[in-house]
């Protein structure tokens, strides 16, 4: 068995992680690098990996520094299952294609610059139509039920507690005479947030690999950020003023508006 870190390694985001097993390959997340323009076209476009060889896609849920790249995975070839929650793929309905436009609004506004720089044009990372393809790839399955997806490998998703579908995956693969237990943490959630159900306690497992975006910091208490946020919306609203709130668009958002509500 051998375990490589594509992404998500030294970064935040572009999760992408390769499982050899026996002579099957799974990828544990196909998402895309978020940064700069140039560097995130270049990275994003040449994925690091021999397509034809992969045999299956696990998905733990649908941000798209998760998901973002699976487009760009299927217009290159793949023709294999991505398993995910149900709820996972139905945000990925929506979330993917958009995702596709975004990436040909800005190729768009990048070839007029490039047209009058005398520069041949860009092509999108993948479009919206590339999005609506991955969408036949997707199987849905519920939360504690193990699926088997290769010979002798099954994956069994349990509530991350994050956003609506995120889940750990526990993938159990067996070699030989044994079967080795490794558990994925994807993004875990904090107990008592408002909208989805606490992280399901995590089963056994002889490795863990986890995600650990905020691993140098404690988070507040959920009713302590309440407060918080009711402090700032008043003391603007009294003088007249407008909040501006950056949020990801899926899970923190809809956070903020039952608060404020």
């Amino acid at each position: 068995m051998r375990l490589t870190f594509f992404g998500a390694a030294g970064t935040v985001t572009g999760s992408m992680h390769y499982l050899r097993v026996g002579r099957k390959d799974i990828l544990l997340e196909c998402g895309l690098y978020q940064g700069k323009r140039k560097e995130s076209y270049r990275r994003n476009r040449k994925l690091p990996f021999d397509i034809r060889r992969l045999d299956a896609v696990v998905l733990s849920h649908a941000h798209i520094d998760h998901s973002g790249n699976l487009p760009n995975l299927v217009k290159n070839g793949y023709d294999g299952p991505i398993y995910a929650t149900h709820a996972t793929r139905d945000l990925c309905a929506s979330m993917l294609p958009d995702s596709g436009r975004i990436h040909e609004y800005d190729v768009k506004y990048v070839n007029k610059r490039r047209k009058r720089q005398g520069k041949p044009p860009m092509e999108p990372l993948y479009t919206e139509a590339d999005a609506l393809r991955t969408l036949d790839h997707f199987v849905g399955t519920g939360y504690a039920r193990p699926i088997r997806i290769a010979r002798g490998i099954t994956v069994t998703f349990f509530d991350a507690g994050h956003i609506l579908g995120s889940a750990m995956v526990l993938v159990e693969a067996r070699e030989g005479d044994r079967t080795e237990r490794i558990l994925f943490s994807g993004d875990l959630g904090q107990p008592n947030l408002p909208i989805v159900r606490d992280p399901t306690p995590m089963p056994p497992a002889d490795t863990l690999l986890i995600e650990s975006t905020y691993g140098n910091r404690e988070h507040p208490p959920v009713e302590d950020i309440k407060a918080r946020l009711a402090a700032v919306v008043n003391q603007v609203a009294s003088r007249g003023g407008r909040i501006i709130i950056p949020a990801f668009a899926v899970g923190r958002t809809q956070e903020i508006v039952l608060h404020l509500h």
